[in-house]
C-alpha cells in the first residue's frame, strides 16, 4: 500500500475526528491534499479548535456537530459535504463513546448508545456512501476497531460488542463494495491519547511490556488504507 499517497483529487470524511486519532487521521489526510470534513458530537470547542489546527484560512477543511446514530442527520452531513467538497470518496469512521461500566451495571440505555454510536453511526455513514458515489469513481472506509475486542477486559461488553461488529460490518462492506469500494478496520493497540472526565483507560495484563503508541502512529496506517486508487487490499483488520 501507498504510505505517501497523492489525495488531491478526493474528499474525506472523518468523524470522531476532533480529537486524538480521529484528528491525527485528518491532519494526515489534510497532509495528503484531501479536503476534509470532520464531525464532532457536542463539542463546539473542541471541533473550532481542531478546524483551526487542520487549516486556520479553513479553504480545505470544515466540520460539523453531529448525531451520527441520526440518519437525517448523516443524510445532511453528506449533502454538505457534497455541495463544498464534492463526493465523499474516503470515509474514516472513528466516532464511539468507551464508557467502563461492570456487567451487572450496564443499563439497556448505556449498551443502546455505545452500539448506536459505534456501530449504526458507521453502517448510515457507509450506507451514505455507497448509496451516492457514481458508479464511476472509486472509494475507501477504514473503520477504527478497538484493541478490546480482539484481547477483552472486564467493564467494557457493550463497547467490545460494539467494536466486534465493526470487523464483521467491514468484512461485509468489503463484500458488497468489490471492484469500487475497498473496506478495511484499522485497530489501535495501546496508544497514548486525552480522555474525557470519567472516561478510563482500558488496562490489558500484558500493557507494561509493550510500547505506547501515538496517534500519528495510527493515522498513519489509516492512510495507508485510504486511497481510493489502491484496488486489491479490501476486508481486513490491521492491527497497530
Amino acid at each position: 500500500m501507498d504510505r505517501n499517497p497523492d489525495l488531491n483529487n478526493e474528499t474525506a470524511l472523518i468523524t470522531g475526528g476532533t480529537r486524538n486519532i480521529g484528528l491525527a487521521i485528518a491532519e494526515a489526510l489534510r497532509s495528503a491534499g484531501a479536503r476534509v470534513c470532520i464531525i464532532g458530537g457536542s463539542d463546539r470547542k473542541a471541533l473550532d479548535q481542531a478546524l483551526h489546527r487542520l487549516d486556520p484560512d479553513r479553504s480545505a477543511v470544515m466540520g460539523m456537530l453531529a448525531q451520527v446514530a441520526d440518519e437525517a442527520a448523516v443524510v445532511d452531513v453528506f449533502d454538505r459535504v457534497e455541495q463544498e467538497f464534492g463526493q465523499v470518496s474516503i470515509l474514516v469512521n472513528g466516532a464511539a463513546v468507551r464508557p467502563h461500566e461492570p456487567f451487572t451495571s450496564i443499563s439497556l440505555k448505556s449498551w443502546a448508545t455505545v452500539i448506536d454510536v459505534t456501530l449504526t453511526g458507521a453502517f448510515l455513514t457507509s450506507r451514505e456512501m455507497f448509496r451516492r458515489l457514481p458508479q464511476d469513481r472509486l472509494g475507501a472506509i477504514v473503520n477504527i476497531g478497538g484493541l478490546s475486542a480482539h484481547r477483552p477486559t472486564k467493564g467494557r461488553a457493550h463497547v467490545i460488542a460494539a467494536k466486534s461488529g465493526l470487523v464483521g460490518l467491514t468484512r461485509a462492506l468489503a463484500e458488497e463494495g468489490l471492484g469500487q469500494i475497498r473496506a478495511n478496520c484499522v485497530v489501535p493497540g495501546v496508544i497514548e491519547t486525552q480522555r474525557k472526565p470519567g472516561e478510563p483507560r482500558p488496562r490489558f495484563l500484558d500493557q507494561k511490556e509493550h510500547a505506547v503508541g501515538r496517534p500519528e502512529d495510527v493515522a498513519r496506517a489509516v492512510l495507508s488504507l485510504a486511497n481510493p486508487k489502491e484496488q486489491y487490499v479490501t476486508g481486513q483488520t490491521l492491527h497497530v
